[in-house]
């Protein structure tokens, strides 16, 4: 499997950052240049065809690489438009032959009035010593590429990683939603549940309404710009809290012996956030989305793997009798006339693993 780290540098001097910025300008250009060519059938390209632009060779044939494959898209999409056209700010992209990785240092290739070689110091984050691990494992690296986001620079990073296999038979289902973010039940291949983990929604419960304060309140003076922002720095607080809940769940599967992991579709995400508004329903949306996504690769980076079930009635019925009954659950609790009174989500987690038994032979 492969994956992508994203870096964060450290603020580079104003020097360095004007250099960033003029390769990132002669980037634009080249991409640009290559789609014009490709347009007027000239195929054979190399970095020779493009003197003109201050740029490592590298970085050109790469640029060349990534252009030829868009333009394949381009073709396919029978778009109305003329030619490919590139915004601003591209990124600056590398094979792996290109840079260099050496404990917290990232060197690569850039264009002064030569090309020379510039290092970065990346900043010490969990993310970069899981992919120092990797790396130190001997698990191969891929293309990167160095961007500029919101006033940072950040270098994406891809790496193949074989996934592990595992014979544990443990299952997990997962309930994902707002007042409970996760709550998962495991079960043994009889169905019997071993054990349970919730993760609370309060703290998260509490960030969203300040940011929808702060949108409605900006909303009434027309700044979309400021909503934008606003938007932006809830999403990378809900990116954070994504990445540790999963965490947690893995390592809980892990510790359980489990095999296989058990989730919605994401169907079921209109129905939770039906009640809410369009923007806020479209940041849960993509939350909930998110955090299956951390959860999945995750558990497929531990050797778990992954399954999916139709999430008709899961939040319905009983978990202990099987009866669907809509008004069983009342907000955080379930009650059934068969004398099962449990946790509405906890409920869920058990009918999700419940229905992915069901579906396997005898």
């Amino acid at each position: 499997m492969q994956l992508t780290y994203i870096l964060e540098l450290l603020k580079p001097t104003k020097r360095k950052e004007n250099i960033f910025l003029n390769n990132i300008a002669e980037v634009v250009k080249n991409r640009q240049a290559v789609a014009v060519k490709l347009k007027a059938g000239e195929i054979n390209l190399s970095s020779a065809d493009f003197k003109e632009l201050n740029l490592p060779s590298a970085v050109k044939n790469q640029n060349i690489r990534e252009v030829k494959a868009l333009y394949k898209q381009f073709l396919k999409s029978n778009s109305k438009k003329e030619n490919i056209e590139f915004k601003e700010n591209q990124p600056i992209c590398y094979n792996n032959q290109n840079y260099k990785i050496d404990h917290h240092i990232i060197s690569i290739p850039l264009y002064t009035n030569k090309c020379k070689r510039f290092a970065f110091p990346v900043k010490q984050a969990e993310r970069f010593e899981e992919l120092r691990q990797h790396i130190d494992s001997g698990c191969k690296l891929g293309k990167a590429s160095l961007f500029y986001k919101r006033g940072k620079w950040y270098f994406a990073v891809t790496i193949k990683i074989a996934a592990k296999k595992t014979s544990k038979s443990n299952l997990m289902g997962i309930d994902i939603g707002l007042r409970q973010l996760a709550v998962a039940s495991i079960k043994n291949p009889q169905g019997k549940e071993i054990n349970r983990q919730f993760h609370n929604g309060k703290q998260a419960g509490f960030i969203r309404k300040k940011y929808r304060m702060l949108r409605r309140k900006l909303g009434q003076s027309k700044k979309v710009k400021a909503i934008k922002k606003i938007n932006d720095k809830e999403q990378r607080w809900m990116t954070d809290l994504n990445h540790k809940i999963s965490r947690q769940l893995i390592n809980f599967a892990v510790q359980k012996k489990v095999g296989t992991i058990i989730m919605e579709n994401l169907e079921n995400i209109r129905n939770t956030t039906k009640s809410l508004n369009r923007a806020d329903r479209n940041i849960h949306s993509w939350t909930f989305y998110q955090l299956q996504q951390f959860i999945k690769y995750k558990a497929e980076l531990a050797g778990i793997k992954v399954e999916y079930i139709n999430p008709k009635y899961t939040s319905q019925s009983c978990s202990k009798c099987n009866k669907i009954k809509k008004s069983n659950r009342k907000a955080n609790l379930y009650s059934c006339e068969c004398g099962n009174h449990i946790h509405a989500d906890l409920n869920a987690s058990r009918n999700i693993a419940n229905k992915y038994l069901e579906q396997q032979p005898a």
